[in-house]
């Protein structure tokens, strides 16, 4: 009995793959995926000095997202990097772009930071745009928003306007950035642990700047702090991007078919239930701090 409920759900999951003239698929090359490495040019966001050279948080983020978008082509998905070299992109222009590409899914990449000695912070986070009591949260967002421009309009007034603005177009795809976020933060968490152990900090949400002009599901993901050894390290060496690379790109995969699932209109039967996308992200119980 137990042999037959397995097949029956191969089957399924073959179908969903493989019945093209059923389903409303998004093919991978018809995904695009717009990937964002943050700061850039005389913006160097998180800095550390490790005695002998400075280890800036723009090149750390550039070394990655285009990791990611080497493993992302392989499995043949549409990508196009905010910047390709050391420069300079203002956080609006950002997300322009994405939005004038018509890009299925915008990543903002980050390394976080922490300035206390004392502090042993460490580990990987997911950002959705929503408004936290979160202090931490909120902290980070401010760092991050610090460079907008060369406006001398403080960002938060600038944040109060656009979500005002933005408030439909947010509640839009907020379901479906905590989606890919749970996703993104589940994967990152199975790779890096086997690995090297890393903090598995969760799925958070602040008014970072640079979301804020997405009209597509968006996430930021801080990928370890580059003040902690273990996580600068990690990011550092090409075993470790090319794994949280990976982990990225198979989150992004597992968003793309499970969308499709939901688009078709038909569910997976899992154990008698209807499985949608909400369901199934609920067996990783997935919360947002």
């Amino acid at each position: 009995m137990r042999l037959k409920k397995i097949l029956r759900l191969i089957v399924l999951f073959y179908a969903l793959y493989s019945t093209q003239n059923s389903f409303a698929f998004i093919n991978h090359d018809s995904f695009r995926i717009v990937i964002d490495p943050g700061h850039g040019g005389p913006d160097f966001g998180a800095v550390f000095y490790d005695g002998s050279r400075q280890i800036t948080e723009k090149e750390l983020t550039l070394l990655l997202s285009q990791e990611i978008t080497t493993q992302l082509r392989t499995k043949g998905f549409d990508v196009i990097l905010t910047r390709t070299n050391d420069v300079d992109v203002p956080l609006p222009v950002r997300t322009a772009l994405a939005n004038k590409l018509q890009a299925n899914v915008f990543l903002s990449i980050h390394i976080n930071s922490t300035t206390n000695p004392a502090s042993e912070a460490e580990g990987f986070e997911t950002y959705i745009l929503n408004n936290t009591t979160d202090e931490s949260s909120r902290r980070l967002a401010r760092l991050e928003n610090q460079i907008l421009s060369h406006k001398k309009k403080p960002a938060s007034t600038e944040l109060d306007v656009a979500l005002i603005l933005k408030d439909l177009q947010l509640d839009a795809n907020l379901t479906e950035s905590k989606q890919l976020a749970c996703l993104v933060q589940e994967n990152i968490s199975k790779s890096i642990t086997r690995f090297k152990q890393c903090k598995n900090r969760g799925v958070k949400q602040a008014l970072f700047h640079v979301l804020l002009g997405a009209d597509m599901p968006s996430i930021l993901i801080e990928a370890g702090f580059i003040s902690n050894e273990k996580d600068r390290n990690l990011i550092l060496s090409d075993a470790g991007r090319k794994t949280l690379a990976l982990a990225i790109t198979n989150a992004i995969d597992q968003y793309k078919f499970q969308k499709n699932a939901t688009n078709s209109e038909n569910m997976v039967r899992i154990s008698g239930k209807h499985q949608n996308l909400k369901n199934i992200l609920a067996l990783y119980k997935c919360k947002v701090h």
